[in-house]
């Protein structure tokens, strides 16, 4: 028993020490789990014996280390470490009363985007997520980043995460079949999406916060742009685009049908190889006038793909190309780049963004349109550009004369009727129509998008252009980029080099200066 008592004795100090060192352990597991349970308990009370244990086989000791010289100077210690900890811990509640997130990566990564947070400001009623996903599954941690930006900019938008192992029953109510899957819901209306990109939370919010989907038509039967081609020259992936925006894509042939079907939001005429019959413009003229939305894109050499249609509007096509010297893409002269915009709502959060436009053609806006007419210039190119008319010429060069100087229009928006109208003797307003007319249509084709891959802004332009025709104002905005690629491509004798730097050289010099030290002080 004694010589127990005299082992106890000798390891009295090393007692003390695991003691103090588990009830700092069971302290921080309070204040990181904020659960003052059997975890954070279990330590404390093991700590505070050992501690006990200590003072009382060997309080000689213990009075020493306390009193002691050594007790000063730790004690000193002590005092600096805990000020030390105080001022994080300050510093930690500070940052949580104030918060204030910065991203700095270079692009915007952590950040949503205008369109988001447009949509998230305008939320009428409440969305709630259910998020399935297992414990352990690897994808939970970047949903729940994601969900907690949208929840941070509005109290509409609710979310939970829900283990379907172990809760099966819950699952087999939403119908979830999948790990990983998100339903958005609004009331009863419900969205599943698998997707982690910001493109797929707000595309779901929009479908849900929506009680219909707009209808976009596409007029077919002329060697339009076709939206469900995945060839270069097809619209298949502005098409796709449109209904992640909530827009449901159809197409129109005008020679097969008495008038525009009523659930069109908007009508799309993107560039037609072979001029409309009278009957297809009598149709068309006729959505306008009670109160359509109409997009009409050409290219150069294409005939008016309205004939005199566009002339009562106040706008024309040119039979131009436009060519912009000072400012095109990439050195190609027949490309001009446009990083400044008239205000219009469509392009208002579009500073910054550059669009450009392959083998354009200008308009032309005359004075002399009807009084209940608006015309708006959209987009315009630099004063060095001109309208080139000689298309034989390999070698372009403004001439004067034959030529239209610089800066030229590519699109413009119209707006016809409703408050442009002018007061008449008690007859009603006209209803307003509205049109926008675009000299280029292959600046949103799939070659074009597949080329730049989000980096100018052809694509927020004729999406947001889309939004102000249908009338959906809210969703004008910048839309949320998919996320760059970066591959860091390296040649055999780089990676060679890397290698030999990395495993061996710096090891190398590591045990080197290790060993100088060493033969310096033994």
């Amino acid at each position: 028993m004694n010589r127990l008592y005299e082992n106890v004795k000798k390891a009295s100090l090393s007692l003390g020490l695991g003691g103090v060192a588990l009830l700092v352990v069971g302290l921080l597991i309070w204040v990181i789990t904020g659960q003052f349970n059997m975890r954070a308990e279990a330590p404390l009370v093991i700590g505070a014996a050992l501690i006990g244990l200590a003072v009382l086989t060997n309080p000689a000791t213990v009075r020493a280390a306390v009193t002691g010289r050594q007790a000063r100077y730790g004690s000193n210690a002590v005092i600096m470490s805990v000020a030390f900890l105080g001022i994080i811990a300050l510093l930690n509640f500070l940052g949580v009363r104030h918060a204030k997130r910065i991203d700095l990566t270079a692009e915007k990564k952590f950040s949503l985007s205008a369109q988001t947070t447009q949509v998230l400001a305008n939320l009428k009623a409440p969305i709630h997520v259910t998020a399935f996903f297992q414990q352990t599954n690897n994808r939970r941690q970047d949903a729940e980043d994601l969900l907690k930006e949208y929840a941070a900019r509005t109290d509409k938008f609710t979310y939970e995460f829900v283990d379907p192992d172990l809760k099966p029953a819950l699952a087999r109510q939403f119908q979830i079949t999948s790990y990983g899957t998100l339903v958005f819901q609004r009331g009863d209306k419900k969205q599943n999406i698998f997707g982690l990109q910001e493109q797929d939370f707000t595309s779901a919010i929009i479908k849900v916060s929506r009680d219909q989907s707009p209808v976009v038509y596409f007029v077919t039967g002329h060697q339009e742009r076709d939206p469900k081609s995945s060839a270069q020259g097809g619209y298949s992936q502005i098409s796709g685009l449109l209904q992640k925006d909530n827009y449901t894509v159809k197409s129109l042939n005008l020679a097969v049908t008495n008038t525009v079907p009523s659930d069109a939001a908007v009508v799309v005429l993107a560039a037609p190889q072979l001029p409309l019959v009278n009957e297809e413009l009598q149709r068309l003229t006729d959505y306008v006038d009670k109160g359509g939305n109409l997009l009409v894109m050409s290219d150069p050499k294409l005939p008016d793909p309205l004939g005199d249609l566009l002339t009562k509007y106040g706008v024309a096509f040119r039979n131009d190309a436009v060519i912009d010297p000072s400012s095109s893409f990439f050195g190609d002269v027949g490309s001009p780049l446009v990083s400044h915009y008239p205000f219009h709502q469509i392009t208002k959060d579009m500073g910054g963004l550059t669009s450009f436009f392959p083998l354009a053609r200008s308009l032309n806006l005359p004075a002399d349109k009807p009084a209940d007419v608006l015309v708006t210039p959209l987009i315009q190119t630099s004063p060095d550009s001109w309208g080139e008319t000689d298309f034989q010429n390999q070698k372009v060069r403004f001439d004067n004369g034959k030529d239209t100087k610089g800066p030229l229009t590519i699109a413009a928006v119209i707006e016809k009727g409703g408050s442009n109208a002018p007061a008449t003797n008690g007859k009603t307003q006209a209803p307003k129509a509205r049109l926008i007319v675009i000299g280029d249509s292959d600046f949103v084709s799939n070659g074009v998008l597949q080329s730049v891959r989000g980096a100018f802004g052809n694509t927020d332009l004729f999406l947001n252009a889309i939004n102000w025709l249908s009338e959906e104002e809210t969703l004008i905005s910048i839309r949320p980029k998919p996320p760059a690629q970066h591959s860091l491509i390296l040649t055999r004798p780089q990676s060679n080099f890397i290698f030999v730097v990395t495993t061996i050289l710096i090891p190398t010099l590591v045990l080197i200066l290790g060993g100088v030290i060493w033969w310096r002080r033994r």
